[in-house]
């Protein structure tokens, strides 16, 4: 009886780490971070791999100083291997997956073999609903022309949701007006029962920086 009193509480104590898996996305680099690119595998990590010198890459994330603190990654020889416009970046099974806050979109760090040279490509629409959880997906280019959108979600339901920017348009200092965002991916959000949010600028300017109202109603 004793013994399984004792196998009880240990699995009790254990259990839980399983059911709760860190998540990737928000084990994300910070700064002042190494992380390391291996030529071998085509893959990044946290800790170095067991290769031979030539055949990794150290890197640290550093945040400029400007307003927007975008990131850098700079090799120990001084080399800058920068996001063109990355404010947040993770590791997901091996990929480098930066997040830029002011276009609202995602992209993927790689190694390009014919120029040597590491470059950013935009990840699929499929990927990003995957790795972020599988939320409802809201683009800009179905806003109408009054920049207004109605969108479902299960009664009695939570649901996420995701503004993907699919256009050339740029979302500088915009957020939206729900405490239940993300703090990471800012266009991230969740909804407990229908409501309307506002995606907006800071600045009140409704022809420069037009408002987007996102009506969320019960539906299936």
């Amino acid at each position: 009886m004793y013994k399984c009193i004792v196998l009880f509480l240990a699995l009790f104590i254990v259990l839980p780490s399983f059911a709760n898996p860190v998540n990737e996305v928000y084990g994300g680099v910070s700064n002042g971070q190494m992380i390391f690119y291996s030529f071998k595998t085509n893959k990044w990590y946290y800790q170095r791999p067991k290769q031979k010198a030539k055949h990794v890459l150290e890197v640290v994330r550093y945040q400029t100083r400007t307003p927007e603190a975008y990131s850098e990654y700079v090799s120990l020889n001084g080399h800058v291997y920068a996001p063109a416009g990355s404010n947040y970046e993770f590791l997901y099974k091996g990929r480098l997956i930066t997040y830029h806050i002011f276009d609202d979109k995602f992209y993927e760090i790689i190694h390009n073999k014919e120029n040597k040279a590491f470059i950013e490509i935009p990840v699929d629409e499929k990927e990003i609903k995957h790795i972020m959880g599988n939320p409802k997906i809201i683009h800009i280019s179905d806003f109408d022309n009054e920049h207004k959108i109605t969108v479902t979600k299960l009664p009695l339901k939570k649901q996420s949701f995701l503004i993907l920017n699919d256009t050339d348009k740029y979302f500088y200092r915009y957020s939206i007006d729900t405490p239940q965002k993300d703090r990471m991916i800012r266009t991230l959000f969740v909804v407990k029962k229908p409501t309307t949010l506002i995606y907006s600028h800071y600045v009140e300017d409704r022809d420069e920086f037009p408002p987007y109202e996102i009506r969320i109603k019960n539906g299936l």
